[in-house]
């Protein structure tokens, strides 16, 4: 990991390329490996030199190629941390692609190529370069994915379709088909030696296959860039190959055990890896269920093999990405033989056509892009709701576990008495219980977003989101992990794009029942205006500014919204400044156990005026700010996820005071992170 201490620094540094680069809409990101540091602050060198870095080259970067060597200078950052359910670990990710730190491109001196591009990478760029010249970018981004693993092609829908579909396993490079090409090369080898039988006295075809065999599925993972799914295939591969070589007879699950332990050896961390578990869970499930499945052409095995692969990795898949496609077994049913069987060797024929003829490789490509949208075409003239997927709120491991286990019973062979009791053991995963407050209870929620603010308040009976941050923030998965299935009421408290730049994205995901729409926004009578009221079974909402006869999309009159519940009060107060807290606090006067949440620009004016026992910011401050911040006052964008439970204020409590809350006796709950308790062994240092 990158030292706390570089975090922030700037250093010059020679640096190559590492794997494919990917453009965006603001510049380039890539991996790249440092070389050598010609400039930094001390101890720069022994911790960047032979390391990989995550890069950004904001508004530039459109001309790296793989394998090429730059000289740059780079602002240097630390690994982010874990801040919210269901969007995916910093740190882990950084872990798995060997990245120790983030860095992004001053342009203060121009940077200079060193070196062209060279390497696998190189040639797996030029081949998809070729594809998007013969066939265009927008029908050769599903073949260049299958052909040589670059997904750079693919937009948000895209990958929304395939995970609509549970198809996401058969796009890119798969294990499935490193095993399908080195089936391949294993029938050249035995056709080889059928057409020179004189090849049998020098060299066994049996053993010969077995050489081929890995030979190919190691030259097609070197063209997807050693990629883990990829590796761990050939590793599997391998074994059983050696097995054969060595004329030695084993168990059916001898070459499954080897391979899970051969890669647990040479690649510790993919433990971590969704791909490990799905895949060597899909053979052990094929191997517990089908042991005696021997022809590959049998019809009946195949549909057995899908259903079993379907409900055997359900709890795996459920635990990784949290959804259950509703016509994944269906879909995989038809694009496993169509995408395997056809489209796959066409890309393949293709790329292997591509030294010798440009035009014959054209053709080979524009089949296979012919017969996937085919596919494509089909899956999409599907009514929205066959294509959705039914969503799951983040699981335990303990619900993983009791979740494999009941698969395992369910899926044993006919005749086991209770053998669909195993099925209850399921139902922890699919309908768990605890998620979200209590009955009596009220949640408030506060999100990290990048450049924007929401709070989610809810009780066992009503949901409100109030603000829906920026476009593109990665709300909608988390409100997923939490358990969120409907939203009742959306609130804008101002119309900028921090408030309400990512509402389309909620409302498309969970439409509201009703909004109150932003204080500028003159269009409609629902704004979120002074007067304006909501009453819940365990919460009031009230509006408190600006005038309903203001329209202005000014700070100050930003909508003030006044929660109350349980006995405890929090004030929402968004970018109103220091004169609407003043004006408020004289109209609504003193009250225990009141907390303040908004903006850190007008967060301490707006908690002196309350009076407020405790305040946190929704979202980061500004340099100037951050240097001089309470240290009492927690900001999302450091903590995280912050939750704040307010359980049922119960009838033998006496109310408390304003002579004991001046005392600063006060039992109010006070926010908590979501991560506490949830570190990891991989998270980065904290940033200085």
């Amino acid at each position: 990991r990158l030292p706390a201490t570089l975090d922030g620094g700037v250093v010059r540094v020679d640096a190559r390329i590492v794997g494919l680069p990917e453009d965006t809409e603001t510049g380039s990101r890539a991996i790249v490996r440092v070389e050598r540091v010609l400039e930094g602050r001390p101890g720069s060198r022994t911790a960047l030199e032979r390391r990989r870095l995550a890069l950004r080259w904001y508004g530039g970067g459109r001309a790296l190629r793989p394998g090429e060597v730059w000289r740059l200078d780079l602002r240097l950052g630390v690994v982010g941390r874990a801040l919210v359910p269901g969007f995916g670990d910093p740190g882990r990710r950084a872990l798995l692609d060997g990245v120790a730190g983030e860095a992004s491109v001053q342009t203060s001196t121009r940077p200079l190529r060193l070196a062209p591009a060279s390497g696998i990478d190189a040639l797996r760029d030029k081949v998809s370069a070729a594809i998007d010249s013969a066939i265009g970018p927008s029908r050769g981004r599903f073949i260049t994915a299958l052909a040589v693993g670059d997904t750079r092609g693919l937009d948000d829908a895209a990958w929304d379709r395939l995970r609509a579909f549970g198809l996401t396993h058969l796009i890119a490079i798969s294990g499935f088909h490193v095993g399908l090409v080195a089936g391949f090369g294993a029938l050249a080898v035995r056709l080889l030696w059928w057409l020179w039988p004189r090849l049998a006295l020098r060299w066994r075809r049996r053993q010969a296959a077995a050489v081929g065999a890995t030979a190919t599925a190691l030259g097609y993972a070197a063209l997807a860039g050693f990629s883990l799914p990829t590796v761990r295939t050939v590793l599997m591969i391998a074994v059983v190959c050696v097995v054969a070589f060595r004329r030695a007879r084993s168990s059916r699950w001898q070459p499954l055990l080897l391979a899970a332990a051969l890669i647990a050896v040479i690649d510790p961390l993919a433990l971590l890896t969704p791909g490990f578990w799905l895949s060597c869970g899909g053979v052990a499930w094929l191997l517990w269920c089908l042991p005696g499945a021997q022809d590959a052409f049998d019809g009946r095995a195949f549909l057995k093999a899908q259903w079993v692969a379907t409900l055997g990795l359900l709890p795996i898949a459920a635990g990784f990405f949290l959804q259950v496609p509703v016509l994944g077994p269906l879909a995989n049913l038809v694009a496993i033989p169509w995408i395997s069987l056809v489209v796959v060797p066409l890309a393949l024929l293709g790329t292997l056509l591509l030294p010798l003829s440009e035009t014959a490789a054209g053709l080979a490509w524009k089949a296979a892009a012919g017969t996937f949208d085919a596919l494509w075409d089909g899956l999409g003239a599907l009514p929205p709701s066959l294509a959705s997927s039914f969503w799951l709120p983040e699981a335990s491991m303990l619900a993983v576990a009791l979740a494999v286990l009941g698969a395992a019973i369910a899926l044993l062979p006919r005749g086991w008495p209770l053998r669909h009791v195993g099925w209850v053991l399921v139902l922890p995963l699919l309908v768990p219980r605890g998620v979200g407050p209590a009955s009596g209870e009220v949640e408030l929620i506060a999100f990290p977003l990048p450049r924007g603010d929401a709070v989610l308040v809810r009780d066992r009976h009503a949901t409100v989101l109030i603000d829906a941050g920026p476009a593109g923030s990665g709300l909608v998965p988390v409100l997923r992990a939490l358990g969120v299935s409907r939203i009742d009421l959306r609130i804008e408290t101002r119309g900028n794009a921090g408030r309400r730049g990512g509402a389309a994205e909620i409302d498309a995901a969970f439409p509201p029942g009703e909004v109150w729409h932003a204080p500028a926004n003159s269009m409609t009578p629902t704004r979120c205006v002074e007067g304006r009221h909501w009453n819940g079974a365990n919460v009031v909402i009230d509006a408190f500014g600006p005038s309903p006869d203001l329209f202005s999309s000014a700070p100050e009159d930003a909508c003030v919204l006044r929660l109350r519940a349980n006995g405890r009060e929090l004030w929402l107060v968004s970018d109103a400044g220091r004169w609407a807290a003043r004006r408020i606090a004289g109209k609504v006067g003193f009250a225990p156990h009141r907390q303040v949440w908004g903006a850190p620009t007008v967060l301490v004016d707006w908690q002196q005026s309350l009076v407020a026992n405790t305040a946190l910011a929704t979202r980061a401050p500004g340099p100037s700010l951050s240097r001089n911040w309470p240290a009492n006052v927690p900001r999302v964008d450091r903590e995280g996820l912050m939750t704040l439970r307010l359980p049922m204020v119960k009838a033998a409590e006496e109310p408390m005071d304003a002579t004991r809350a001046s005392k600063g006796a006060d039992s109010s709950p006070m926010p908590a992170p979501w991560r506490r308790g949830r570190e990891r062994w991989w998270d980065g240092p904290e940033p200085e």
